[in-house]
């Protein structure tokens, strides 16, 4: 990589890190820390062990609370263009594909919770059921996600995908 463009890719990534940083509502700091943390880490098992990195100069509580905060709410009123501006960061680490389309991918799970304390979205889900005869369904939660599907690379393995939204 020659100077000039190392420049420019220093230059696209602080850009993407100031709207990623505009974009979140509280414990920016902690966030972008942790996200240090986990770019530079090969070794960590669990998010606790990312709070031992050397990147991450504050404790594991505040690591939770970031998680935990790290979207806006919305009951904020610039929660559209705090979530606008999130998806402009994040979608700014799809990589380009040699398609004139980009791919997503779609996965659902289910979450039985039966004896769970009610959530506002609580409700019938689709679960199988190993037993003859019973209905398939259960009651519970489902979660879904949508990430990004990058071209194969010439080395035959495909890259991780993109999470672009988990709900």
């Amino acid at each position: 990589m020659t100077k000039n463009e190392t420049a420019t890719s220093v230059e696209e990534f602080l850009v993407w890190r100031s709207n990623l940083f505009q974009g979140l509502k509280a414990r920016k700091e902690t966030i972008i820390e942790l996200l240090d943390a986990l770019s530079s880490n090969q070794q960590a098992h669990s998010v606790v062990e990312l709070s031992l990195n050397p990147l991450f100069r504050r404790d594991y509580n505040s690591l939770y609370r970031g998680i935990q905060e790290f979207l806006p709410t919305q009951t904020d009123p610039n929660y559209e263009q705090r979530i606008e501006t999130l998806f402009s960061a994040v979608s700014r680490t799809i990589p380009p594909t040699s398609k004139h389309y980009n791919l997503f991918g779609i996965d659902t799970t289910p979450c039985p919770r039966r004896f769970g304390e009610t959530l506002a979205d609580k409700t019938f889900i689709h679960y199988p059921n190993p037993i003859k005869g019973n209905k398939p369904i259960n009651i519970g939660n489902c979660y879904s996600v949508v990430c990004a599907l990058p071209d194969q690379i010439d080395t035959e393995k495909v890259p991780w995908a993109v999470p672009l939204s988990g709900e």
